[in-house]
């Protein structure tokens, strides 16, 4: 690859971050905090999927989660444990997108998280890049 090809793919590694970042704080304060923002970020409004998955602890798992997306968030804008934040919200996103497409359909359900869940899959594979934090502090 040549330096500009380079340049560009780390441009295009920070915009990704950049995107996805601020997705996740906003979408994981809310829930984290429980402050209200709408349905589809909100404490309550995953409470009550995680009730219908079934899955012990709604409330808190929500809260957990929320957490998760919104720390999660913050490594992805700075930068920082790119791969490792990439791969816990993947995991997130997985069953967000395997549960709207099973109970609704992908269009409008799925088809959100499935396009998060497939750019952290991307940054999973070619990390932070080098306008990071994570590269800037420790050069990887």
């Amino acid at each position: 690859m040549t330096p500009l090809w380079e340049m560009g793919a780390n441009w295009g590694l920070f915009f990704l971050r950049l995107g996805l970042g601020l997705i996740f704080v906003t979408h994981g304060y809310p829930k984290m905090t429980g402050i209200e923002s709408g349905a589809k970020a909100s404490r309550e409004g995953l409470t009550n999927s995680i009730r219908r998955l079934g899955l012990p602890f709604p409330h808190q798992l929500a809260i957990v989660i929320g957490t998760i997306q919104f720390l999660g968030g913050w490594m992805l804008l700075l930068g920082w444990g790119t791969r490792w934040a990439a791969s816990v919200l993947a995991v997130i996103m997985l069953v967000a997108s395997t549960r709207n497409f099973v109970k609704k359909q992908f269009v409008d359900s799925a088809d959100f998280p499935f396009s998060l869940l497939t750019s952290l899959i991307a940054l999973i594979f070619l990390g932070g890049g080098a306008l990071s934090l994570e590269r800037f502090l420790f050069g990887f």
